[in-house]
């Protein structure tokens, strides 16, 4: 069973880092310092990993979907839905009202989990897009947003 609590130590953030590497190689590293995170493990052996910071979004306060990573060997075990789960509860508990992220539009995986879980498409105005400035208007992008 994954248990996951909050990262809270230094060696939680070489962790994180460590686990993105493993499952984004090629993406730059995310900024851990900006965003709140999960470390997910089995005993004490890391699984997987998430994060959720609030941004300021088509003029209200949002829960962004910031980054997520399942280590190869626990794949497959419906973590990712899991971790959506796991940052709304939190995001409800800052008190936030909508949910947003992205995928690449060839992560079939990650769009099915968040359609599950609620997520709809949607079109972000060139100022509030999360994909990143250079990224804006890059085919391959979907951006989603949840009502919590």
């Amino acid at each position: 069973m994954i248990t996951f609590l909050p990262a809270e130590l230094p060696a939680d953030r070489a962790l994180i880092a460590e686990m993105d590497s493993i499952c984004f190689p090629i993406d730059a590293p995310p900024d851990i310092d900006s965003a709140r995170w999960l470390i997910g493990r089995e005993g004490p052996i890391p699984a997987a990993y998430c994060a959720w910071k609030p941004v300021e979004h088509d003029g209200i306060n949002v829960g962004f979907h910031y980054r997520a990573g399942v280590l190869p060997a626990f794949r497959g075990q419906h973590l990712q839905r899991q971790m959506i789960r796991l940052r709304e509860q939190a995001m409800r508990a800052a008190g936030l009202t909508a949910a947003v992220s992205y995928t690449d539009a060839d992560a079939a995986a990650s769009m099915r989990n968040l359609i599950a879980e609620g997520y709809r498409p949607y079109a972000p105005t060139p100022s509030t897009t999360l994909s990143g400035i250079g990224r804006l208007g890059r085919v391959g992008f979907v951006h989603w947003r949840k009502n919590l």
